[in-house]
């Protein structure tokens, strides 16, 4: 029927694919953060960040596409693959909705691992921030001696760090 329709099964495809890419990195991503290897974790989301770029160049070729559709099958406008499907018959509608399918349920799974990596990495600060504050929070004993040198226990703040000015 469209050579149009076609191209966006064929896109859609391509999508599938790239999403497949992200789950993958996001199920390494996970490994990586409850390992605490920070130098692979920042290598995971630079190559999300390319893969997140090929998705914004898809996106815009499938706008086009949507357009193109929509004048060669005089619809004014379809919000989603399964309007349009309506105005599919055969095999074109049976690809399209097969790909619909599968992108649904790929998008799903990157929902579920984002979110767990999410949760991975807020637990993970709170525990770096517990253990900074109960560093910086630790007292120490010490001796001095007072006025009329006899001696006075003296309780002092251990800090990370030292701010001499």
């Amino acid at each position: 029927m469209s050579k149009s329709v076609e191209q966006l099964i064929m896109t859609l495809n391509k999508e599938y694919e790239i999403y497949e890419e992200v789950l993958k990195l996001a199920k390494e991503k996970k490994r990586v953060v409850i390992d605490g290897r920070i130098k692979e974790l920042d290598a995971i989301t630079r190559k999300e960040q390319s893969i997140i770029f090929n998705l914004g160049k898809i996106d815009k070729v499938r706008e086009a596409l949507t357009i193109n559709i929509s004048k060669e099958l005089r619809i004014e406008v379809f919000e989603n693959v399964t309007e349009l499907s309506q105005y599919l018959e055969g095999d074109l509608k049976d690809q399209i909705l097969e790909v619909r399918d599968k992108l649904v349920d790929i998008v799903e799974k990157v929902k579920k691992a984002n979110d767990l990596n999410n949760k991975l990495i807020q637990q993970s600060l709170e525990y770096i921030e517990f253990n900074k504050n109960l560093l910086t929070s630790m007292e120490t004993k010490g001796i001095t001696y007072g006025s009329m040198a006899d001696e006075k226990e003296v309780k002092t703040k251990n800090n990370l760090f030292d701010a001499r000015v």
